[in-house]
């Protein structure tokens, strides 16, 4: 599978991907970072759908399915709304400095009557769940887990955009957030994605 950049747009195997446009974007972007989040649903159509609708007042440059489908929707030269109020080090308003990656996943959930919902009351089987501590956090949760494809694919699309953009680091939600926001959280595998993608140890 072979992900490269072309005009600002993905494509796989020399087709662009799919791309559903979005009115939530600003002006050109400054792409020193690539900030990974989940979508806190199940579904990619859901996400995709509410993204791309002016009251979301939300946007990301890529949907990434658990099957490991792509779905562009604002190209990588101009500013997407994933990641609100947000600092990294001296850059503050993370949007303008940033491409966002979002990763349909339920996120964080929780035990009711035995059983692991999620903030929608979306019931996640039992196999598909981790128990971690959030590392701003004192308390273990529920994690749903990312399926190897989606990662994989992630990863795929992350070398192409790093090759394109050179990214300086590749970040959480969570650490341009702290507090505020818990995505990607600790199911998400960050430093071997990280070093798989910008080739650090």
């Amino acid at each position: 599978m072979g992900f490269d950049i072309k005009a600002h747009r993905l494509r796989q195997d020399g087709k662009e991907t799919r791309f559903v446009r979005t009115p939530n974007q600003g002006g050109k972007v400054q792409p020193l970072y690539l900030i990974m989040h989940y979508t806190a649903g199940v579904s990619a159509e859901g996400a995709i759908s509410w993204l791309s609708r002016a009251e979301a007042k939300a946007s990301a440059h890529l949907v990434i399915d658990r099957d490991g489908t792509v779905t562009q929707m604002v190209t990588f030269d101009r500013v997407a709304w994933h990641a609100g109020k947000s600092r990294w080090q001296d850059l503050e308003g993370m949007n303008s400095y940033s491409i966002g990656i979002e990763l349909v996943n339920a996120g964080k959930l929780k035990r009711v009557a035995g059983k692991w919902v999620s903030w929608s009351g979306t019931v996640i089987a039992e196999a598909d769940v981790m128990e971690a501590t959030h590392k701003d956090e004192t308390a273990p949760a529920g994690w749903h887990t990312y399926p190897q494809v989606q990662i994989e694919t992630a990863i795929d699309v992350a070398v192409a955009l790093n090759a394109s953009y050179r990214f300086l680091d590749v970040l959480g939600h969570e650490d341009v957030s702290p507090k505020r926001k818990v995505d990607s959280g600790p199911a998400f595998p960050m430093r071997s994605f990280e070093s798989r993608v910008i080739g650090r140890a």
